[in-house]
């Protein structure tokens, strides 16, 4: 079967040794080219210029065309998936082409900055018969995948409760990069709750189901903080702080449990872990525990523990079956991997579509809209 072929669009020149803001497409760019699945074929990026230096930059084959616009690699006949890894507030201008010209679509999760492009682009995907792919990789990471295949075998029986206590370790109140201040900001469309909260809540719904009914706390701990420039000089020495760093859920599922979603941020956990999930079942109860890191990138030291009813508790082997290049892939761009290897693979438990990306961004906005804010 021939692989693949890839347009990617928001591919930058430089590749830092750790994540920095706007080198996601560096991410895509590497799991790609770790898949036999898959094969990068054009590069697009604000002008051919540009485009064509990324291509240099990487080393990529002279055979990988450069585009200056969403057009141009839309009507390219040679490309059949194309992959959007910019900022949120550009995806539904740069992914319309590709749908317009009956292409598969990978746009970067959440999906747009708002309902109503999400909602249109879900109608172009029905009118066009295309795939829109969102990439919250938590739904391809395997601790999650296990999770929700316990659930839905009903290894404990109907889901009674379950509450999640999640940890951010993202400490703002020293500072922070002018360049990404709309983290700070409520109504923007990279805020705290808009990335740190709708990762790990899409993957409590998708392993439990939606909410028939939510309420929301939010609190904002740190009120202030300088914002500092790409020199590191002082841009803003009190930016308000609108975005929460604490955030609270509960309510009650489609299955009728009763649920809570904690989540704070803070500079580290007392001990050392980022997730505490508790499912709780009619014949069972399964714990699942994680260290520092985010659900989307697979946190250290996941453990998956399952009592029965009757029964001592075991620890529930999650990996899965996966060819070489996946195990042996950078941590930072598997999940992203994994996403394109279900994709590729028709499997569509591991990978989020844009009409479940548009059920969680709901969620999200209802949280937001009705939450009550502590002092």
């Amino acid at each position: 079967m021939s692989p693949i072929r890839v347009g990617l669009i928001g591919l930058g020149a430089v590749s830092s040794s750790d994540y920095r803001p706007g080198e996601w497409g560096v991410q895509h760019m590497k799991a790609i080219a770790s898949s036999p699945n898959f094969e990068l074929v054009a590069i697009c990026n604000s002008s051919v210029e540009s485009a064509q230096r990324s291509i240099s930059s990487h080393n990529l084959s002279s055979n990988v065309k450069a585009y200056g616009s969403p057009e141009d690699i839309a009507r390219d006949t040679d490309v059949d998936l194309v992959a959007v890894a910019v900022n949120i507030t550009k995806h539904f201008e740069l992914a319309k082409p590709a749908i317009l010209h009956k292409k598969d679509v990978y746009i970067e999760f959440p999906a747009t900055p708002s309902i109503v492009e999400a909602e249109e682009l879900v109608a172009l995907a029905k009118e066009h018969g295309v795939k829109v792919i969102v990439g919250s990789q938590a739904r391809s990471e395997p601790m999650v995948r296990k999770l929700k295949e316990l659930v839905e075998d009903k290894a404990i029986g109907d889901i009674i409760s379950s509450s999640l206590i999640g940890h951010v370790p993202i400490d703002v109140s020293n500072g922070w990069l002018e360049s990404v201040a709309g983290f700070l900001d409520i109504n923007s469309p990279i805020s705290r709750v808009v990335i740190t909260l709708s990762h790990p809540l899409d993957a409590f719904v998708h392993v439990l189901g939606y909410f028939t009914s939510v309420q929301s706390t939010f609190k904002v701990s740190s009120k202030t903080t300088p914002l500092f420039d790409a020199k590191g000089q002082i841009a803003d020495p009190s930016y308000k702080i609108t975005a929460p760093d604490t955030m609270l859920l509960q309510g009650v599922l489609n299955s009728g449990a009763a649920v809570s979603f904690f989540l704070r941020a803070s500079s580290a956990s007392a001990d050392g872990n980022s997730f505490h999930w508790i499912i709780s079942g009619t014949k069972g109860e399964i714990i699942f525990t994680a260290g520092q890191g985010f659900i989307q990138t697979s946190p250290l030291n996941g453990k998956i523990v399952m009592r029965k009813k009757g029964e001592e508790a075991e620890e529930v082997d999650f990996t899965r079956q996966e060819g070489d290049h996946v195990a042996k892939s950078e941590s930072t761009p598997r999940n992203i991997l994994r996403v394109y290897e279900a994709y590729a693979g028709g499997d569509t438990d591991g990978y989020e579509n844009i009409e479940q990306a548009l059920q969680t961004q709901r969620l999200v906005e209802e949280v937001k809209k009705n939450a009550i804010w502590a002092p």
